[in-house]
């Protein structure tokens, strides 16, 4: 009778110990999750900013990297957009991107997301990060001799809606 307690009492704790370690377990993301991709092209290149007190600060895209002010570190690679993608649980390292011809959006997995423009003739990209709009340039002169032309606000409203396609 004693016997049949203790394998009893040993089979309950068994059951408890491994209930408990299964529900401990990280959540691991499926590798299916995110798809990796590639950055248009018209949006690679080094982009210039101007930053105050004539220093132009210089900006890299690449096809796996997206280097800009304001924007998550993407040197954990680009990957498609998608809402599961988006909802995943992981590190930060991860960029989102959704393009559709000059737009593309970026984002991080439960991140802010921002837009991006870029002109016809390759010449200026325009990021929006929360409400307010950056201009960089393909060229460091360019960005010192224009910095100032999309301040004011009405300005950056239309710049606003063009990049967000509103």
């Amino acid at each position: 009778m004693k016997i049949k307690r203790i394998l009893a009492f040993l089979a309950g704790m068994l059951i408890a110990i491994s209930a408990v370690w299964i529900t401990n377990q990280p959540e691991q993301v499926s590798a299916s999750v995110f798809q990796k991709t590639a950055v248009p092209k018209k949006f690679c290149g080094t982009w210039y900013r101007y930053w105050g007190n004539g220093k132009v600060k210089p900006f890299k895209i690449t096809r796996t990297e997206i280097n800009l002010d304001g924007c998550a570190d993407g040197k954990g690679g680009v990957y498609k957009y998608t809402k599961r993608a988006y909802n995943a649980k992981s590190g930060s390292s991860h960029l989102l991107i959704k393009t559709k011809g000059n737009r593309m959006w970026i984002c991080s997995p439960h991140g802010q997301t921002s837009a991006a423009y870029v002109t016809g003739d390759r010449k200026k990209l325009y990021v929006v990060v929360d409400t307010w709009v950056d201009t960089y340039f393909k060229s460091k002169s360019a960005a010192r001799k224009n910095y100032k032309a999309d301040r004011s606000m009405s300005r950056r409203n239309q710049l606003s809606k063009l990049v967000w396609g509103n």
